[in-house]
């Protein structure tokens, strides 16, 4: 990935509102069908990755912070921020879930030490109320004092990178506030951020090429140079969640398996592509946003035992959630079920719905 040298300024005139209504879409968004133990049924679905972006994606986020002494000021600036961060994130973007850690001089993975950790409290949740209790967790200091430069932002990556229960099929970010330059465990850190396919942002309170030699070039990480202001953090991160979502190289559906332990078998083939072309399930191409792209793909649905079925079929740019379809089955040995309200999908995913999803391998 490219980084990003972004002058303070930036921040202060982009405002939220300035980014664009997201509108990734997969159609149709219900289907349901009776099937019989050993019968199919396809259908087309199409996928429209828009140049505004998604805006029911499945992403998941961790902050980790600089607790050194000179992060004073930007402490409190992200407790200042974290709540309407969080509100602002799942407005823009979705389905968020958000976490937090820290690290300084060392960076830790100790229940014995519960303050010192790269990964506070379960991790990530879907609660902005303990994402923000989490944030006003952080105290300066914590969990070593710090030193001189550099603080070991590395091992914090590769810590929280191996450590944080990652959703299935999440859009995964890790945010990096810090005025130093990096030291630790590099190759775990880049490891850490290719097995879990992260995107890498740093927001930089310090020297701009120095803070931009740790942690975007060794990284592939995009870096800003933010301030302590709360809108600019904001902005900030929905930027560099934006930049993740601006160029891709393959989009499929998928249920990513939850059918099948419900009775439901599903098999995807692509069968047109904005560009690039299709390969067995998948198009695959140089793709970026800069026009709306439509991807066409058959859809067979294959009933394999008895017994009522109701799951998700997601859009999926880069193996991440951008868009979800709900599909509904009866076998016909009981009565039809009764029709879902409008948004009911919406609302199962809200009580865990994607907790059994499995994540496709790369």
């Amino acid at each position: 990935m490219f980084v990003h040298r972004i002058p303070v300024f930036f921040a202060a005139a982009v405002g939220v509102a300035a980014f664009p209504a997201f509108a990734d879409t997969i159609d149709p968004e219900t289907y349901s069908a009776d099937l019989a133990v050993g019968e199919s049924a396809t259908i087309t679905k199409t996928v429209v990755v828009e140049a505004s972006g998604p805006s029911d994606a499945v992403i998941d986020v961790h902050f980790l912070i600089d607790t050194s002494g000179s992060m004073g000021g930007e402490i409190n600036a992200a407790k200042d921020a974290s709540s309407d961060l969080f509100a602002s994130l799942e407005t823009t973007f979705g389905d968020v879930a958000a976490s937090v850690g820290v690290f300084s001089e060392g960076a830790f993975l100790d229940d014995v030490r519960p303050n010192a950790n790269v990964i506070f409290g379960s991790g990530l949740s879907t609660n902005n109320t303990t994402f923000t209790d989490n944030v006003n967790d952080v105290s300066l200091g914590v969990p070593d004092g710090g030193g001189d430069f550099p603080e070991s932002g590395y091992t914090g990556i590769a810590l929280s990178g191996d450590n944080l229960d990652w959703r299935a099929g999440s859009n995964r970010f890790m945010f990096v506030f810090t005025d130093a330059s990096a030291k630790g465990d590099l190759a775990g850190a880049q490891a850490a951020l290719a097995a879990e396919d992260i995107s890498l942002v740093t927001l930089a309170y310090g020297d701009l090429d120095t803070i931009t030699a740790s942690y975007g070039d060794p990284l592939g990480g995009t870096v800003f140079s933010s301030s302590t202001s709360a809108a600019d953090i904001i902005a900030d991160v929905t930027a560099g969640i934006t930049a993740g979502f601006s160029e891709y190289e393959t989009v499929t559906v998928d249920d990513l398996g939850l059918g099948l332990p419900l009775g439901i078998d599903v098999s995807t083939v692509c069968t047109s592509a904005d560009i690039g072309a299709c390969v067995g399930a998948e198009a695959i191409g140089d793709y970026d946003r800069s026009e709306d792209r439509a991807f066409t793909f058959d859809v067979t649905f294959t009933r394999t035992a008895e017994g009522d079925a109701e799951f998700f079929t997601n859009a999926l740019v880069d193996g991440g959630i951008v868009a979800r379809e709900f599909d509904s089955f009866t076998d016909g040995t009981g009565p039809s079920p009764v029709p879902l309200p409008a948004g009911f999908p919406l609302l199962l995913t809200a009580f865990g719905g994607l907790a059994l999803l499995r994540r496709r391998a790369a």
